[in-house]
């Protein structure tokens, strides 16, 4: 099928996917709460949950300080099962019954909902929203129904919350609901003074960090609805991540979304996910982001063992109203262009980051701190030794570093970087000068050893992104609700011969070359060592005497294009 023709009819789709998406999914649906009814008894109403146990909280407190992988730690699991037949208060207002229940859980900065049993019947409205009704979520309806039969509900300042059920009087039956779990904050969600106890709100992460919308941020306009924050429930505790909406070479918007292994690691961890797209302020430091815009549940596709990436599968295809975005990805095994990241550091809306080097690779295991990258091959990692603009934080893990082009290199494991003080002012960029003194290695797990390095064991992004077996190293990215044509990728344009080389090898060009490219020559850490230019004709003969025998990588660069060789030189 032409794929211009196929981009029309999956447009189409999307657009009859917006009247429809209630299949399934954490999207919301038309109507309001009623609010508290004062004519209730408060005894049967509200439940009070015991303070809970401070040494839990310290114990993960720690852990986010020892942690230099970067997901962010902010809330407890509180167990409280409870569902409209046996607890809260019901009664009749109007044409609805409605059943309330007010949950409280002392110090909390802020509540979460997990239904354990989430099935309503069409009709039914559910919503969750503070006493003062400042944030109110929902309606949820059976349009939120899904196979695992679970739904979570992202948090809500304050330490108390309303869960409300509202069911037409011609309805028999609700269906099935129990509130199995509260997610209790125990990071401070409101005074932002303490950046460690500020987490998954806005303004709260450290004051380097520029936001997307900035002009740092103007070319980068067409890839960043492809970051989406993730919001995990693991056994005892809820972390915030980031994550990255991939593309296939099928282009047919398959969500796949890329993360860390140490983010999601199961496949309950990918069911109990929640999934906040275009969580980004409007403007450069403006106001809060949006959080209506958000997917629960995925599952697990592949997971690394000894390489630390995730790759699941959301229950939904983004609605066309998300204005989603599919990143391309590249998996050479090195990059000649500076690396950025878009991430979500400490929870905060989207932020990006710029380092002016190229990414290097880990040459020894010492080049890797101690610690939790310890747990990866050390030669899995991009190597990012010194942000120039911005930085990482917990909540950035598994965030993408694209190259110059656009495309995802790599997802972020964790490092040391972070935020030194303020040591000036530069005019020119209205921007406050940080000292770079601590602000330095990072490191991104490979996109070109999650490919395929563990296909032995099943591990591989390999089977997943390019299902039409073309085993192409790089890939554009795709927009759903684009009107510009699909542009598959076309064969490299230059060719390295002969492969393995004794002594001479050749770069040609295809066509006759129409502007001057050159060529650099590394050894399989990324370190330059030889640049030259390809003559009139596109050519060039190199002389490979001096290098000794190994595995070298062949840069060829042409104005805003550059396409990668691996050769092996053999020795006399």
């Amino acid at each position: 099928m032409n794929l211009h023709y196929r981009h029309i009819l999956l447009l189409q789709a999307f657009i009859f996917l917006l009247g429809s998406y209630a299949l399934h999914g954490q999207v919301e649906f038309p109507g309001k709460p009623l609010g508290i009814n004062s004519h209730l008894k408060a005894a049967s109403v509200i439940y009070t949950l015991p303070p809970p146990d401070p040494l839990e909280i310290a114990a993960l407190r720690e852990s986010n300080r020892d942690n230099i992988a970067k997901p962010l730690r902010f809330a407890i699991v509180r167990q409280v099962n409870l569902n409209p037949e046996t607890h809260g208060s019901w009664s009749q207002e109007g044409d609805l019954r409605v059943w309330r229940v007010h949950l409280i859980s002392p110090g909390a900065y802020s509540l979460g909902a997990v239904f354990g049993t989430y099935k309503l019947e069409p009709g039914v409205k559910l919503f969750v929203y503070d006493p003062g009704m400042v944030r109110t979520k929902g309606a949820f309806t059976s349009g939120n129904n899904k196979s695992s039969g679970r739904l979570s509900v992202g948090h809500i300042p304050g330490q108390e919350l309303l869960i409300e059920m509202q069911v037409p009087l011609d309805l028999a039956h609700y269906g099935d609901l129990e509130l199995e779990s509260l997610s209790h904050a125990f990071l401070d969600l409101e005074h932002r003074s303490s950046l460690a106890d500020c987490p998954g709100d806005f303004g709260c992460s450290q004051a380097c960090e520029i936001d997307v919308n900035c002009t740092e941020g103007d070319d980068w306009w067409r890839v960043k609805p492809s970051v989406v924050r993730l919001y995990i429930e693991k056994s005892s505790f809820f972390e915030y991540c980031t994550g990255v909406l991939v593309n296939n070479t099928a282009y047919d918007g398959t969500p796949y979304i890329l993360t860390a292994e140490h983010c999601i690691g199961t496949g309950l961890q990918a069911q109990r996910t929640l999934f906040q797209f275009n969580y980004q302020s409007a403007e450069c430091f403006g106001e809060d982001g949006p959080l209506n815009m958000s997917i629960y549940e995925s599952n697990l596709l592949s997971v690394g063992d000894s390489v630390d990436f995730s790759l699941v599968r959301l229950s939904l295809e983004p609605p066309a109203d998300y204005d989603v975005y599919y990143a391309g990805w590249d998996r050479s095994d090195f990059q000649t262009t500076p690396g950025t990241t878009i991430h979500h550091p400490n929870g905060d809306v989207k932020k990006i980051s710029f380092d002016e080097q190229f990414p290097s690779i880990p040459v020894q295991p010492a080049d890797v701190p101690s610690g939790d990258l310890e747990d990866y091959h050390y030669f899995s990692y991009w190597w990012v030794k010194k942000w120039d603009i911005g930085t990482t934080e917990g909540g950035s893990s598994g965030g993408p570093l694209f190259n110059a082009a656009g495309r995802v290199i790599g997802t972020l494991s964790g490092g040391l970087a972070r935020c030194g003080d303020s040591i000036g002012y530069n005019p020119v960029t209205d921007r406050i000068i940080y000292n770079k003194i601590f602000n330095h290695d990072d490191y991104f797990t490979r996109f070109g050893m999650a490919w395929d390095y563990e296909q032995e064991k099943g591990n591989e992004l390999a089977q997943w992104l390019d299902p039409l077996g073309d085993g192409v190293g790089t890939l554009g990215g795709y927009s759903p609700t684009s009107l510009e044509p699909v542009q598959a990728l076309s064969e490299k344009r230059y060719q390295v011969f002969p492969n393995p080389a004794s002594r001479l090898f050749s770069i040609v060009s295809k066509n006759q070359a129409a502007t001057r490219a050159s060529y650099f020559i590394r050894n399989i850490s990324g370190a330059l060592l030889y640049r030259g230019e390809l003559d009139h004709e596109g050519r060039a003969s190199v002389d490979s005497g001096t290098f000794p025998a190994g595995i070298y990588l062949i840069s060829v660069c042409e104005e805003g294009y550059c396409e990668h060789h691996k050769l092996i030189i053999s020795g006399r």
